[in-house]
Protein backbone atom coordinates (compact mmCIF):
# COMPACT_ATOMS: atom_id res chain seq x y z
CA UNK A 1 0.00 0.00 0.00
CA UNK A 2 1.53 3.29 -1.15
CA UNK A 3 2.32 5.74 1.67
CA UNK A 4 1.78 8.79 -0.55
CA UNK A 5 -1.67 7.49 -1.49
CA UNK A 6 -2.55 6.98 2.18
CA UNK A 7 -1.45 10.53 3.00
CA UNK A 8 -3.60 11.88 0.16
CA UNK A 9 -6.59 9.82 1.33
CA UNK A 10 -6.26 11.00 4.95
CA UNK A 11 -5.87 14.64 3.94
CA UNK A 12 -8.95 14.57 1.72
CA UNK A 13 -10.90 12.96 4.56
CA UNK A 14 -9.73 15.62 7.03
CA UNK A 15 -10.38 18.61 4.77
CA UNK A 16 -13.46 17.29 2.99
CA UNK A 17 -12.06 18.61 -0.25
CA UNK A 18 -9.63 17.47 -2.94
CA UNK A 19 -8.57 21.05 -3.64
CA UNK A 20 -7.91 21.84 0.03
CA UNK A 21 -6.02 18.56 0.37
CA UNK A 22 -3.90 19.54 -2.62
CA UNK A 23 -3.07 22.88 -0.99
CA UNK A 24 -2.03 21.20 2.26
CA UNK A 25 0.10 18.60 0.47
CA UNK A 26 1.60 21.14 -1.98
CA UNK A 27 0.32 19.11 -4.91
CA UNK A 28 -2.03 19.72 -7.80
CA UNK A 29 -5.62 18.57 -7.43
CA UNK A 30 -5.27 16.00 -10.27
CA UNK A 31 -2.26 14.51 -8.47
CA UNK A 32 -4.28 14.05 -5.28
CA UNK A 33 -7.19 12.55 -7.22
CA UNK A 34 -4.81 10.14 -8.95
CA UNK A 35 -3.33 8.94 -5.65
CA UNK A 36 -6.76 8.32 -4.18
CA UNK A 37 -7.81 6.52 -7.37
CA UNK A 38 -4.74 4.25 -7.13
CA UNK A 39 -5.68 3.38 -3.56
CA UNK A 40 -9.29 2.69 -4.53
CA UNK A 41 -8.14 0.34 -7.33
CA UNK A 42 -5.77 -1.45 -4.98
CA UNK A 43 -8.51 -1.98 -2.39
CA UNK A 44 -11.22 -2.55 -5.00
CA UNK A 45 -13.49 -0.19 -3.10
CA UNK A 46 -14.77 3.36 -3.47
CA UNK A 47 -13.47 5.48 -0.58
CA UNK A 48 -15.34 8.75 -1.20
CA UNK A 49 -18.77 9.78 -2.37
CA UNK A 50 -18.54 12.85 -4.57
CA UNK A 51 -21.70 14.92 -4.96
CA UNK A 52 -20.89 18.23 -6.61
CA UNK A 53 -18.21 19.85 -4.47
CA UNK A 54 -19.14 17.78 -1.42
CA UNK A 55 -16.83 14.89 -0.53
CA UNK A 56 -17.77 12.37 2.14
CA UNK A 57 -16.36 9.02 3.23
CA UNK A 58 -18.04 5.83 2.13
CA UNK A 59 -18.40 2.90 4.54
CA UNK A 60 -15.10 1.53 3.19
CA UNK A 61 -13.45 4.92 3.60
CA UNK A 62 -14.65 5.22 7.20
CA UNK A 63 -13.25 1.77 7.96
CA UNK A 64 -9.90 2.61 6.35
CA UNK A 65 -9.36 6.06 7.91
CA UNK A 66 -8.32 5.05 11.48
CA UNK A 67 -6.20 2.20 10.12
CA UNK A 68 -4.48 4.49 7.64
CA UNK A 69 -3.68 6.93 10.44
CA UNK A 70 -2.23 4.13 12.53
CA UNK A 71 -0.05 3.02 9.62
CA UNK A 72 1.40 6.51 9.21
CA UNK A 73 1.88 6.89 12.97
CA UNK A 74 3.74 3.58 13.14
CA UNK A 75 5.88 4.63 10.19
CA UNK A 76 6.70 8.00 11.77
CA UNK A 77 7.50 6.31 15.08
CA UNK A 78 9.85 3.90 13.28
CA UNK A 79 11.62 6.79 11.58
CA UNK A 80 12.06 8.55 14.93
CA UNK A 81 13.37 5.38 16.56
CA UNK A 82 15.99 4.91 13.84
CA UNK A 83 17.00 8.58 13.91
CA UNK A 84 17.43 8.43 17.68
CA UNK A 85 20.17 5.84 17.20
CA UNK A 86 22.33 8.51 15.58
CA UNK A 87 21.62 11.00 18.36
CA UNK A 88 20.40 13.55 15.79
CA UNK A 89 16.87 14.91 15.86
CA UNK A 90 15.17 15.07 12.47
CA UNK A 91 11.86 14.29 10.80
CA UNK A 92 8.49 16.08 10.82
CA UNK A 93 6.82 17.58 13.87
CA UNK A 94 3.09 18.10 13.32
CA UNK A 95 1.35 20.34 15.79
CA UNK A 96 -1.71 22.53 16.05
CA UNK A 97 -2.12 25.97 17.54
CA UNK A 98 -4.50 28.92 17.51
CA UNK A 99 -3.83 32.03 15.44
CA UNK A 100 -3.39 34.15 18.57
CA UNK A 101 -0.73 31.87 20.04
CA UNK A 102 0.90 31.23 16.68
CA UNK A 103 1.27 34.93 15.93
CA UNK A 104 2.08 36.35 19.35
CA UNK A 105 3.70 33.59 21.40
CA UNK A 106 5.39 30.99 19.23
CA UNK A 107 7.76 32.88 16.88
CA UNK A 108 10.65 33.27 19.41
CA UNK A 109 10.29 29.65 20.54
CA UNK A 110 10.15 28.36 16.96
CA UNK A 111 13.23 30.36 16.04
CA UNK A 112 15.18 28.83 18.92
CA UNK A 113 13.91 25.34 18.12
CA UNK A 114 14.90 25.52 14.44
CA UNK A 115 18.36 26.74 15.40
CA UNK A 116 18.81 23.79 17.76
CA UNK A 117 17.26 21.23 15.40
CA UNK A 118 17.71 22.45 11.81
CA UNK A 119 16.77 19.07 10.29
CA UNK A 120 13.29 19.01 11.83
CA UNK A 121 10.50 19.99 9.45
CA UNK A 122 7.53 21.61 11.18
CA UNK A 123 3.99 21.10 9.93
CA UNK A 124 1.93 23.77 11.73
CA UNK A 125 -1.88 23.63 11.61
CA UNK A 126 -3.89 26.68 12.72
CA UNK A 127 -7.16 25.66 14.38
CA UNK A 128 -9.36 26.15 17.42
CA UNK A 129 -7.93 24.87 20.68
CA UNK A 130 -10.66 22.23 21.06
CA UNK A 131 -9.98 20.91 17.54
CA UNK A 132 -6.24 20.74 18.23
CA UNK A 133 -6.80 18.74 21.41
CA UNK A 134 -9.07 16.32 19.56
CA UNK A 135 -6.49 15.95 16.76
CA UNK A 136 -3.75 15.08 19.26
CA UNK A 137 -6.04 12.59 21.01
CA UNK A 138 -6.89 10.92 17.70
CA UNK A 139 -3.25 10.71 16.66
CA UNK A 140 -3.53 13.25 13.84
CA UNK A 141 -1.01 15.59 15.52
CA UNK A 142 1.90 14.98 17.87
CA UNK A 143 1.44 18.19 19.83
CA UNK A 144 -0.95 21.05 20.49
CA UNK A 145 0.07 24.50 21.75
CA UNK A 146 -3.30 25.86 22.78
CA UNK A 147 -5.46 27.53 25.37
CA UNK A 148 -6.38 24.62 27.61
CA UNK A 149 -10.07 23.59 27.56
CA UNK A 150 -11.85 23.64 30.94
CA UNK A 151 -12.15 19.84 30.92
CA UNK A 152 -9.22 18.33 28.99
CA UNK A 153 -9.40 14.69 28.02
CA UNK A 154 -7.77 12.30 30.53
CA UNK A 155 -6.01 10.71 27.54
CA UNK A 156 -3.93 13.87 27.05
CA UNK A 157 -0.83 14.92 28.94
CA UNK A 158 -0.93 18.68 29.54
CA UNK A 159 1.67 21.17 30.72
CA UNK A 160 1.21 24.84 31.57
CA UNK A 161 3.63 26.91 29.50
CA UNK A 162 2.41 30.43 30.24
CA UNK A 163 -0.63 32.29 31.52
CA UNK A 164 -2.39 34.76 29.26
CA UNK A 165 -4.56 37.12 31.34
CA UNK A 166 -7.28 39.29 29.81
CA UNK A 167 -7.74 42.84 31.08
CA UNK A 168 -10.66 45.19 30.45
CA UNK A 169 -10.04 48.88 31.14
CA UNK A 170 -12.76 51.55 31.36
CA UNK A 171 -13.17 54.85 33.20
CA UNK A 172 -14.59 54.72 36.75
CA UNK A 173 -17.62 56.83 35.86
CA UNK A 174 -18.62 54.96 32.70
CA UNK A 175 -22.19 53.65 32.78
CA UNK A 176 -23.24 50.96 30.36
CA UNK A 177 -26.59 49.63 29.22
CA UNK A 178 -27.24 45.99 30.11
CA UNK A 179 -29.32 44.50 27.30
CA UNK A 180 -30.49 41.62 29.50
CA UNK A 181 -31.67 43.68 32.49
CA UNK A 182 -32.77 46.66 30.38
CA UNK A 183 -31.08 49.13 32.73
CA UNK A 184 -28.02 51.36 32.90
CA UNK A 185 -25.36 50.72 35.50
CA UNK A 186 -21.68 50.77 36.28
CA UNK A 187 -19.39 48.06 34.92
CA UNK A 188 -18.24 46.27 38.07
CA UNK A 189 -16.07 43.30 39.07
CA UNK A 190 -19.05 40.98 38.85
CA UNK A 191 -19.33 41.57 35.13
CA UNK A 192 -15.61 40.92 34.73
CA UNK A 193 -15.79 37.65 36.67
CA UNK A 194 -18.67 36.43 34.54
CA UNK A 195 -16.87 37.15 31.31
CA UNK A 196 -13.58 35.74 32.63
CA UNK A 197 -15.44 32.47 33.20
CA UNK A 198 -16.85 32.73 29.69
CA UNK A 199 -13.28 33.05 28.40
CA UNK A 200 -12.25 29.87 30.21
CA UNK A 201 -15.35 28.06 29.01
CA UNK A 202 -14.59 28.91 25.39
CA UNK A 203 -10.90 28.11 25.38
CA UNK A 204 -8.91 29.87 22.74
CA UNK A 205 -11.75 32.08 21.54
CA UNK A 206 -11.16 35.56 22.89
CA UNK A 207 -13.35 37.14 20.23
CA UNK A 208 -16.45 35.44 21.65
CA UNK A 209 -15.81 36.92 25.06
CA UNK A 210 -15.27 40.38 23.57
CA UNK A 211 -18.38 40.19 21.39
CA UNK A 212 -20.38 38.95 24.39
CA UNK A 213 -19.31 41.95 26.47
CA UNK A 214 -20.20 44.33 23.68
CA UNK A 215 -23.55 42.60 23.20
CA UNK A 216 -24.73 42.66 26.82
CA UNK A 217 -23.17 45.97 27.86
CA UNK A 218 -23.36 48.52 25.06
CA UNK A 219 -19.90 50.07 25.44
CA UNK A 220 -19.92 51.43 21.91
CA UNK A 221 -22.46 54.03 22.97
CA UNK A 222 -19.72 55.59 25.08
CA UNK A 223 -16.94 55.28 22.51
CA UNK A 224 -15.37 52.27 24.24
CA UNK A 225 -14.04 49.59 21.93
CA UNK A 226 -13.01 46.10 23.01
CA UNK A 227 -9.97 44.64 21.22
Amino acid sequence: MDIAALKAFITVAETGSFSLAADRLFLTQPAVSKRVAVLERELDARLFDRIGRTVSLTEAGSALLPRARNILLELADSVRAISNLSGEVHGTLRFGTSHHIGLHRLPPALKQFTQLHPRVRMDIRFMDSEAACEAVEHGELELGVVTLPPHPSPNLTTRLVWSDPLAVVVANDVRVFNDIAGTYGFLGPGHMAAFAYHLQDKAGRRNRTVSGLNRHCSLREFGVQMK
